[in-house]
């Protein structure tokens, strides 16, 4: 129930994101792109800090193997998703995509799109409360819920640049950031497998957080010319992680 809870609270956060969005018809590329670069710094520093040690404990070869196992399938279970599935990118508050649709089914790619970044958050969502309410786990639903704000902004934003009315966007948007329950419905599930396969898990969602951000979120802040304005932003994100984890 923990998982479900928190996974709540953080598609919630994404609802209100896109509330904030409405006040907005469009963002600038510097701005995307510092949230992008906020992003990705909020995302790899809960993965390392409240998934990675997890995946590896107790420290043993067998852990070991299975934790480097479990990064790569889950780095190659995300790049498969991306590369046979139709997705758009978000650019500056419009949509730009990569196989030559045409703006009517920007949306359709936009749901697409959200829907397999939202895997490795829901995952890790809900498969961190696999022991209950502890440091890592609020760790990484704080990390989750922060992250998800911006996000829920640059959802929306380029909806209503389509031309599309406030009440409709905000219904899909809000939509979209419920796209993360049944990741995690199924992390908490995975979290109650043996020890061994938790571990496994832990790693995976890992693994697919890491190949979103670097394959995906960063180079996608660094599009413009902004690269200097992103990286100062996800160092900030870094920084707004690693201070929540000391303040539990």
């Amino acid at each position: 129930m923990y998982g479900i809870i928190a996974g709540v609270c953080v598609i919630l956060a994404g609802v209100f994101g896109s509330m904030l969005g409405l006040m907005f018809k469009k963002i600038s590329h510097r701005m995307n792109d510092m949230i992008l670069g906020f992003a990705s710094g909020v995302m790899l520093t809960a993965a390392f800090l409240g998934l990675l040690p997890t995946a590896f404990e107790p420290f043993s070869w067998k852990t070991a193997l299975t934790g480097a196992a479990g990064i790569f399938a889950g780095a190659l279970l995300i790049s498969f998703i991306d590369k046979f599935v139709p997705h758009i990118h978000f650019d500056g508050g419009h949509m730009r995509g990569e196989h030559g649709e045409g703006e009517s089914s920007g949306v359709l790619l936009l749901v697409i799109a959200i829907a397999i970044h939202n895997i490795p958050e829901g995952l890790a969502t809900g498969i961190v409360f696999s022991e209950g309410i502890t440091d890592s786990a609020l760790l990484v639903a704080l990390s989750m819920i922060v992250q998800k704000i911006p996000e829920g902004l640059i959802v929306i934003v380029p909806l209503l640049g389509m031309g599309m009315k406030k009440l409709k966007a905000f219904g899909l948007s809000s939509l979209i950031a419920f796209m993360m329950l049944p990741g995690i419905v199924v992390g908490v599930l995975l979290g109650a497998l043996p020890a061994l396969l938790t571990s496994f898990f832990y790693a995976v969602t890992f693994g697919a957080i890491v190949y979103v951000v670097s394959d995906e979120i960063i180079p996608e802040s660094h599009e413009h010319g902004n690269e200097r304005a992103a990286t100062f932003a996800l160092l900030a994100g870094v920084l707004m992680v690693v201070l929540m984890q000391y303040g539990l």
